[in-house]
């Protein structure tokens, strides 16, 4: 008839003791925490700890046309002359010396220097 098993405690110094289980043995470093096994009633009713709650319901139309009427719906604000921010740099030379042009042929005109172009 086999003995039943029993757990034998045996007594060895810290330095023996692997890391993981000295932070746990050395009463002297209270800095380390000492890992608290938790109970099913601690996990705070959840099944999974990082699992939420199913959503019922992920949008609602109600109310929305009355709140954006409330200040009225505004068509956005058109600039006489688009950015030109972000366009090809080669394009943006030539029309800035295209410019120039114009605004020199305009001002002659003015003075009477020339007729139309």
């Amino acid at each position: 008839m086999a003995e039943p098993m029993t757990l034998k405690y045996v007594h060895r110094p810290i330095s023996e003791i692997p890391q993981t289980e000295r932070a746990l043995a050395d009463p002297l470093r209270p800095d380390v925490p000492i890992p608290i096994p938790l109970h099913h009633h601690t996990v705070n009713q959840r099944q999974h700890p990082t699992r939420w709650p199913v959503q019922s319901k992920n949008a609602s139309q109600h109310h929305r046309s009355q709140k954006a009427h409330r200040n009225g719906i505004k068509k956005p604000k058109t600039n006489r002359y688009p950015s030109l921010k972000g366009v090809d740099p080669k394009f943006r030379r030539n029309n800035r010396h295209a410019l120039h042009g114009t605004m020199k042929a305009l001002k002659e005109r003015k003075e009477g220097k020339r007729e139309l172009a």
